[in-house]
C-alpha cells in the first residue's frame, strides 16, 4: 500500500496523468467538432451527388420526350396538310420507326363513326411491321380517348400495345384532321427504354434511383417486384409510413427537394432527392441509405481513437522511462537521506549527480550563469519574438489563403456561372482581393481589391474587407452603396494600409444586368463569345479609405450569352521585365487575342503564365490577383 501511494506521488506518473488528461480532453473536443464538420461536409456533398444524379436522368428522359413530342407535333401538320399525300405520310413514318430509336412504335387512327380504324407501325427483330387495327376495343384506351375529348395533345399511362409489339409502352397522342375527317396519331416510347436510363444511372454507393408516373405508380425501381404492382401511396399504406405518402404528394405537384425517409422497407433510414420532369408530370427520386451516407466518417473516427490510443501509449511509455532515468540519482539521495535520518548513519552516499560533482558543477554554472545571463536571455526573447513573428506571418498568409473562394467548375452549384481566382502574394501575405459570394437566390456578387503596399499590415486590412463585405451586401441593393459602406469603415478604422483601390460588381441572374463600381481600380474586360473585348476603364471614384464623405457612382451593363468578366490588380499590368518595362494593358491585351475559346481557368492561368514569363529573372515582385467569371445566360 505505502508503494502504492508512493508510486502514485512520482514524477513519471504525474507526467502520465497529466498528459493524458489533457490528451483526452482534446481529443474529445477536436472528435466532436471534426464530427460536426465532417457530418456538415459529406451530408452537403452527398446530397449535391444525388441532385446531379437526379438532374442527369431528367435531361435524359426529357430529351426523348422532348424529342417525341416535336416529331409528333410535326406528324400532326403533315398529316393535316392535304399536299402530303397518304403514301408519303407513311413513308416518313416508316423511316422515323426504321432509324430513330426513341420511337418505339407509331399509331394512326382515324375517328370514324362505325368504321374506326388504325394503322399501328413498329419494329420486330430488325424490320419494319405495319398491323392494321379494325378491333373497336383497341381505340377505348386512353391514348385515343383522352386526347380526342380533350382536343389537345397528351401522354398517357404506361399500357400494353397488344396490337403493337405486346410491351410496356408510354404514348404521347395528338388530335388531327384531314379531308374533315378527324383522327389520332400517337407516337410510342418503350417503357424499358425509359427504366434503363433511371436504373443504368446509378453510381452513387448505396444509391437507388427510381421514376414514378403521374399518380405515384413506380415505373423504374431496381426492385422490378414493385415495378407497376406499387405506388407510393400504397407503400406508404403497407408500411404506414406517413413520411412516404407525403413524397408522393410531394412528387406527383411536380415539387422537388430532399425528404428523410425511416421507416419503408423500399427507402428505409434513407435521404431522397426528388424532381418533376418537365415534359409528362412524371417525377425522378434519387435515395442513399443514411448508414451509407456517413460510412467513412465512422471509419475515419475509428481510425482516430485507435491513433490516439497508440500515440498515447507511445508518449507514456517515453515519458516514464525518461523520467525514471532522469530521477534515479535524487531517488538514490532520498533513500539514503530516509535511512540515515532513521538511524542507519553508516548509510553510503552514492557519487552520483546529486553528490559532491552536482555540488562543484552547480558552483560553476553559477559563475557562468552570471556572465551568460544577460546574453541566454536576450538571445531566447529575440528568437522566441523571431519565431513568434515568422509563425504569425506564416498563419496570416494561411488564413488569406483560406478567405478566398475555393475554385469550382461552378460556384455554388449555378450552372449558369463560371469563375475561377488566382491570387499570388509577393510575401507570405499581400495586400490583394477577390471574393465572390451570393447575396441571395438571383444576386451574384463578385469583388476584387488592392491594397497600397504588401505585407501583414495589408493584409490585416484586405481580411477585414473580404470578412465585412458578405456581412453587409443583403442590407444594399447597388454596388456603390456597398463600396461606400467600406469606405466608410477604411476611414474609420484608420490603419496604417487603408488606401484601397476596388471594383464590385452584382450580376442579377434572372435578367442578366450587370451593375459595377470601379473605385480607382484597374479597367473591367468583358470578352465576348466571338473573341470581340470590350474594356471598361472608366472609374465611379477615386480609391478608397482616404475622404469619408467620397462619391461613389455605378455602371449597368446587360451581359449576352457568354460573355467573360475579366478583372486583375496592377500587380499584372505593372508586372517589370529584365529590362524594366511594364507589361501593361497591352501586353494583357495580347493575352486576350490569343485565347482559342472561352473558360474562366484557362483564361486566368494564360494571364498569370504570360506575367510569370515576361517578369522572370526581374527583381521587382507586387501581389498579382486575377478573377474571370464565365456568364452563360439570364435565368428563365
Amino acid at each position: 500500500m505505502i508503494n502504492s501511494k508512493r508510486e502514485d506521488k512520482t514524477l513519471a506518473y504525474q507526467l502520465i496523468t497529466f498528459v493524458f488528461v489533457i490528451t483526452l480532453i482534446a481529443f474529445v473536443v477536436i472528435t466532436t467538432f471534426t464530427q460536426i464538420l465532417l457530418r456538415r461536409h459529406i451530408s452537403k456533398t452527398q446530397l449535391d451527388n444525388m441532385k446531379h444524379l437526379a438532374h442527369e436522368s431528367i435531361y435524359l428522359i426529357d430529351g426523348i420526350l422532348n424529342h417525341v413530342e416535336q416529331n409528333l407535333h410535326m406528324l400532326c401538320i403533315m398529316l393535316s396538310d392535304r399536299r402530303f399525300s397518304k403514301e408519303e405520310i407513311e413513308s416518313v413514318i416508316s423511316e422515323v420507326i426504321q432509324h430513330d430509336n426513341s420511337v418505339h412504335s407509331i399509331t394512326l387512327a382515324e375517328n370514324i363513326p362505325a368504321h374506326q380504324s388504325a394503322l399501328v407501325f413498329f419494329k420486330e427483330n430488325g424490320k419494319l411491321k405495319v398491323n392494321d387495327i379494325k378491333d373497336i376495343n383497341y381505340f377505348f384506351g386512353d391514348w385515343f380517348q383522352i386526347p380526342l375529348m380533350l382536343k389537345k395533345s397528351y401522354w398517357t399511362e404506361p399500357w400494353v400495345d397488344s396490337q403493337g409489339s405486346s410491351e410496356l409502352i408510354i404514348s404521347f397522342s395528338a388530335p388531327y384532321e384531314r379531308d374533315g375527317i378527324g383522327g389520332i396519331a400517337s407516337y410510342g416510347v418503350s417503357l424499358k427504354e425509359l427504366q434503363s436510363l433511371v436504373i443504368d444511372s446509378q453510381c452513387m454507393e448505396g444509391g437507388n434511383s427510381f421514376l414514378i408516373s403521374a399518380n405515384g405508380t413506380l415505373v423504374a425501381h431496381d426492385d422490378m417486384s414493385l415495378v407497376m404492382n406499387h405506388s407510393l401511396f400504397s407503400l406508404a399504406d403497407e408500411h404506414n409510413e406517413p413520411k412516404l405518402r407525403e413524397l408522393g404528394y410531394n412528387m406527383i405537384a411536380g415539387e422537388t427537394g430532399f425528404m428523410h425517409i425511416t421507416r419503408s422497407t423500399m427507402l428505409k433510414n434513407s435521404w431522397i432527392f426528388y424532381q418533376a420532369l418537365k415534359s409528362n408530370g412524371w417525377s425522378v427520386g434519387v435515395s442513399v441509405r443514411r448508414d451509407v451516407l456517413y460510412k467513412d466518417m465512422r471509419i475515419l473516427l475509428l481510425i482516430n481513437v485507435f491513433s490516439a490510443i497508440i500515440l498515447f501509449l507511445v508518449v507514456a511509455y517515453i515519458i516514464y522511462n525518461r523520467a525514471h532515468e532522469l530521477t534515479k540519482p535524487l531517488r538514490e539521495l532520498s533513500e539514503a537521506a530516509l535511512r540515515i535520518g532513521g538511524g542507519e548513519f553508516d548509510t553510503h552516499i552514492p557519487d552520483s549527480d546529486a553528490g559532491l560533482e552536482v555540488s562543484t558543477l552547480s558552483q560553476s554554472f553559477r559563475f557562468m550563469q552570471e556572465s551568460l545571463f544577460d546574453y541566454i536571455q536576450s538571445l531566447r526573447i529575440t528568437t522566441d519574438e523571431k519565431d513568434k513573428i515568422r509563425g504569425d506571418v506564416i498563419y496570416a498568409g494561411e488564413v488569406q489563403t483560406k478567405l478566398i473562394p475555393a475554385n469550382t467548375d461552378h460556384p455554388f452549384g449555378i450552372k449558369d456561372l463560371r469563375a475561377y481566382g488566382i491570387l499570388e502574394p509577393a510575401g507570405d501575405v499581400g495586400g490583394d482581393l477577390y471574393d465572390y459570394f451570393m447575396i441571395d437566390e438571383d444576386r451574384f456578387c463578385f469583388v476584387i481589391a488592392d491594397v497600397v503596399g504588401t505585407g501583414i499590415v495589408a493584409a490585416m486590412t484586405m481580411t477585414m474587407a473580404s470578412t465585412l463585405l458578405p456581412s453587409l451586401a443583403p442590407f444594399y441593393n447597388k454596388s456603390n452603396e456597398l463600396l461606400r459602406e467600406l469606405n466608410s469603415f477604411l476611414c474609420k478604422t484608420d490603419m496604417e494600409s487603408n488606401f484601397v483601390t476596388a471594383l464590385l460588381g452584382i450580376i442579377n441572374l434572372k435578367t442578366g444586368v450587370l451593375q459595377y463600381s470601379n473605385a480607382g481600380h484597374m479597367p473591367l474586360y468583358i470578352r465576348k463569345l466571338d473573341g470581340e473585348i470590350v474594356k471598361r476603364a472608366e472609374t465611379h471614384s477615386t480609391a478608397l479609405g482616404v475622404f469619408e464623405d467620397l462619391s461613389i457612382g455605378f455602371e449597368e451593363i446587360r451581359l449576352n450569352v457568354g460573355d467573360e468578366i475579366i478583372i486583375f490588380t496592377d500587380g499584372v499590368t505593372e508586372a517589370m521585365s529584365r529590362e524594366d518595362e511594364f507589361f501593361g494593358l497591352g501586353g494583357l491585351e495580347e493575352v486576350f487575342s490569343a485565347l482559342h475559346y472561352s473558360n474562366p481557368e484557362n483564361t486566368a492561368k494564360s494571364i498569370v503564365s504570360r506575367v510569370h514569363d515576361f517578369a522572370e529573372g526581374s527583381k521587382y515582385k507586387d501581389d498579382v490577383t486575377v478573377l474571370v467569371i464565365d456568364y452563360k445566360h439570364p435565368r428563365a
